[in-house]
């Protein structure tokens, strides 16, 4: 948590002390560093802590707003990465194009918000505080402590349809628009011109023409290892969320 909240908390002091900073695409990051702090001060202290003691000792307003705000960094996370992802594409396949300005990524980082917060509010709901009493029968020996859990859906089903629902929103989507962004960079790296135009290929050394395979190379790697790491970061979360 200290680790999170130092090295967020650097960058966030960085932007604002450096004007030069203030991009676009750097908008976007901030709204990653942002989800991060709000689940180190939230996620990283209670979660350990509920699951040690077994006791909610945190109040019925967190045992709402808590899983709230978790969920919600985890969409907004999804989106600003999905955001990411197109600022670059519109970036690379069509370097004509006026960049997305910093009015305009704020707006959009907070139509993220919103909507991550619309989408949300199910799960805010579905929370409730009870006792031990809640969970054995009549007259039966109670559970000690209080206890966060979600308690006033209308069946599983109800509960299952919101599931996938927030499976698809969360996870899916974003996905299909990452890999379709970067598939398509990688495919206008793979056509770059220095490499493709035999004739300026031939003007290079063998050194600069292996630097620059090597350069795309790279660019491919990072390409692809993002795509990877958002599945495995987001996937098994995504599933037992369901």
């Amino acid at each position: 948590m200290i680790v999170g909240l130092v090295g967020n908390g650097g960058v966030l002091f960085a932007v604002s002390k450096n004007k030069r900073l203030r991009s676009a695409r750097n908008i976007f990051l901030l709204n990653l560093i942002l989800t991060d702090i709000l689940l180190c001060v939230t996620a990283i202290p209670v979660t350990p802590w509920y699951a040690l003691t077994k006791n909610w000792l945190f109040g019925a307003l967190m045992c709402r707003l808590m899983p709230l705000s978790n969920s919600c960094s985890v969409f907004v996370t999804s989106w600003s990465l999905t955001a990411i992802a197109l600022d670059k594409f519109v970036h690379i396949i069509d370097p004509t194009r006026a960049p997305v300005r910093v009015r305009q990524a704020a707006l959009i980082t907070l139509f993220i918000w919103l909507v991550c917060s619309l989408i949300n509010i199910p799960y805010l709901m579905s929370y409730d505080l009870v006792d031990g009493a809640y969970y054995v029968p009549e007259n039966a020996t109670p559970f000690c402590g209080h206890f966060c859990d979600e308690l006033n859906w209308q069946g599983e089903t109800p509960r299952q349809l919101y599931g996938s629902t927030v499976m698809l929103l969360q996870f899916v989507v974003p996905l299909a628009i990452i890999t379709y962004c970067y598939s398509r960079i990688l495919e206008k790296v793979a056509k770059d011109m220095i490499i493709q135009n035999a004739q300026f290929s031939e003007s290079l050394s063998t050194a600069q023409r292996v630097e620059a395979t090597q350069r795309k190379k790279r660019v491919n790697y990072i390409l692809i290892g993002m795509v990877v790491a958002f599945i495995g970061c987001w996937l098994p979360l995504t599933a037992v969320n369901l």
